[in-house]
């Protein structure tokens, strides 16, 4: 029998308690990433929209996919404890319907270990903490009825879980970010491999 201990020695916050607890329903439906250098209030709709604008935030508006069970990483311990919890292992994957237009984008994402990810769920958006790595690919099947979609599998190293940021208003809205107006003094880059603005395409409300 395998027993996991923590190796920090702090004491736990309280666990919240809630007769009417909200319900989050799963489904990546929206994802996309953020430079490093790059922090902003995750609640609040303006600073989602200036760092769309100044090529610090890339949305992908509508997507489908998930972020299986995270895999504990160990490492070996002493005294009585036969291991130890250094850490986790995370993976999403997802596809963007908008294939046609993004080839550039996913071809500059490979390789790129600029930026964190984000993913959405049913009303909360989960930032990571760390850098992520971006492996796209495809599949065109011999049938003459199946959508040709980026496959989009996402990978890092975190010692803790993204916890969930209630969504504001407007933010994955296809519409609104299509019609975000133009930066006033040119694109703002944080260091050096940014990836070109991706298309998004259909309509999805935050």
């Amino acid at each position: 029998m395998s027993y996991y201990y923590p190796s920090n020695c702090d004491l736990l916050p309280d666990h919240a308690l809630s007769l009417c607890d909200e319900v989050e329903y799963g489904r990546i439906r929206s994802a996309g990433f953020i430079l490093l250098d790059h922090t902003f209030d995750a609640t609040r709709t303006d600073e989602w929209q200036h760092g769309i604008i100044y090529k610090k935030i890339i949305v992908i508006p509508e997507t489908n996919g998930d972020s299986p069970k995270a895999t504990p990483v160990m490492a070996p311990a002493y005294g009585l404890r036969p291991e130890s919890v250094i850490g986790y292992e995370f993976t999403a994957h997802y596809t963007d319907p908008a294939f046609l237009t993004n080839c550039d984008f996913y071809n500059a994402a490979v390789g790129n270990m600029n930026y964190r990810f984000f993913y959405r769920t049913s009303s909360h958006v989960f930032i990571t903490d760390v850098p992520c790595s971006i492996t796209p690919n495809r599949d065109i099947k011999n049938d003459l009825t199946s959508e040709i979609v980026w496959e989009v599998d996402v990978k890092w190293l975190s010692k803790s879980f993204a916890c969930a940021t209630p969504i504001p208003p407007y933010v994955f809205d296809t519409n609104t970010i299509i019609h975000l107006p133009q930066p006033t003094t040119g694109t703002t880059g944080g260091g050096g491999g940014t990836l070109p603005g991706g298309t998004g395409t259909g309509g999805g409300t935050g």
